[in-house]
């Protein structure tokens, strides 16, 4: 081994007994799925595409996936129309916008009440009522004269000059006084899709940083009236009245799974959060504060709380109801690296706890012979590669899941920290996957 990759070892003696195990692990595993060629999916598996689509574009939610995607997988798994189609983490409701549109009853659960909030709001059957409505307050649009303050400390004053929060906040006052839900919901919504434009910041990985080139918005009242125009025009072209329940909270939960425990799922489409660190109150915290999300940053930690154990950055549980070895393994490899976070090892093992109760309880409302696929990225730590999309598709084999197919959907970069340490295809595992699952009762 290089010098400079063993001065990154603190537990030399730790890394000697479970590097081997580690290569075991990743060798059988390699060995017993056959990945296959899923180039197709390649331009599907991010949003892109969904920003000239009417309603999916409404709000760019980079880690989501198109709506192209959701209608191939429609297509090929063909749920029946009695049956509901599920994303147990909805983001911003690709796949309950589409099914929605092809005539399928649709569920959705996600604890970012931001995206939640969008989800609804694109999903909606809006009325002639409420259109109407829509159309009335465009009109009428005016600034109210007093001053508009929340709370968000130096987060907020730092994200945007003092004249466009001002109006940022009159906006917001505008939009808490509408006393119909569906329309309050989209006024929200255009108000937190233009806030990218005009705020000093921009996202950047894993948080905020400054732009550049900032360039100030001329007239930020016409740019949220033009926004909300163009959202009014995608209304008239509007989805099908098809029963369509958007729910803030986590299926992992009983709570939360008891409301959909008598519903028959005929396919399941998701994307979890990825086992990366990613925070998605950090890199949308602007958008919780401006929109009314929060009022203090303890709602971020309650938020962080009920999230699956994807990231580090609040107190989560270190408790674990799913024993895995493998995952223990990889988790304690980890460990014996100077990582930059000393609770990554059981991030991984909360992650794959979180996952495999989710499995499990999809399991149980899953119609026989229903497919479920989810979207996942494998990713790496010192040079240790955690193979997502392979352990996944193991838990779902104790849940009466059958492997239908991994495909390999695009290589993922490698950051900088990472080290060729192993003896196995590094590069081919670093990939970004769909997992097809078919439920056999």
């Amino acid at each position: 081994m290089r010098t400079s990759e063993s001065k990154t070892i603190i537990n030399q003696e730790l890394f000697d007994v479970k590097l081997p195990d580690y290569q075991r692990i990743i060798e059988r595993l390699v060995s017993k799925y056959n990945v296959v060629d899923g180039s197709y999916y390649e331009g599907l598996v991010n949003f892109k595409a969904n920003l000239v689509v009417p309603k999916h574009k409404w709000y760019d939610y980079k880690q989501g996936y198109s709506e192209l995607l959701v209608k191939h997988i429609i297509d090929e798994a063909k749920p029946l129309k009695e049956h509901y189609i599920l994303d147990p983490f909805c983001g911003v409701g690709t796949t309950n916008l589409t099914s929605v549109n092809r005539g399928y009853k649709t569920i959705g659960f996600d604890v970012n009440p931001m995206a939640i909030l969008t989800a609804k709001a694109k999903t909606h059957h809006y009325t002639p009522k409420e259109i109407a409505l829509i159309k009335k307050y465009l009109e009428s649009f005016t600034l109210p004269d007093s001053k508009v303050e929340i709370e968000g400390g130096r987060v907020i004053e730092t994200s945007f000059t003092e004249d466009v929060l001002d109006i940022l906040l009159k906006i917001r006052f505008f939009v808490d006084g509408i006393n119909n839900d569906a329309v309050q919901d989209f006024f929200r919504l255009a108000l937190i899709s233009i806030i990218d434009k005009c705020s000093l910041k921009i996202k950047d990985g894993n948080g905020l940083k400054f732009k550049k080139n900032y360039k100030a918005v001329p007239d930020l009242v016409r740019l949220y009236l033009d926004k909300a125009s163009e959202m009014l025009s995608d209304i008239r072209m509007s989805n099908e009245d098809k029963e369509n329940k958007i729910i803030l909270g986590s299926m992992i939960t009983e709570e939360a799974f008891n409301k959909v425990k008598d519903m028959p799922i005929g396919l399941c489409v998701f994307s979890p959060p990825y086992a990366n660190c990613f925070d998605y109150c950090e890199v949308y915290k602007l958008e919780f504060w401006i929109g009314g999300f929060v009022k203090s940053y303890d709602d971020f930690e309650r938020f962080r709380s009920i999230a699956l154990r994807s990231h580090v950055n609040s107190k989560f549980s270190h408790e674990f109801s799913n024993s895995n070895k493998d995952v223990d393994t990889i988790a304690s490899l980890i460990s014996s690296f100077n990582i930059w976070n000393k609770n990554i090892p059981d991030m991984i093992r909360g992650y794959f706890d979180d996952m495999e109760s989710m499995i499990k309880n999809l399991s149980k409302i899953l119609v026989n012979k229903a497919k479920c696929y989810i979207v996942v990225a494998n990713s790496g730590y010192k040079g240790i590669l955690v193979p997502t999309d392979l352990l996944l598709a193991e838990i779902a084999e104790k849940y009466g899941y059958k492997v239908c197919n991994i495909y390999h959907a695009r290589k993922i970069r490698s950051s900088s920290q990472q080290m060729h340490i192993l003896n196995t295809n590094y590069n081919n595992l670093m990939r970004e996957s769909v997992i097809e699952l078919q439920i056999i009762k």
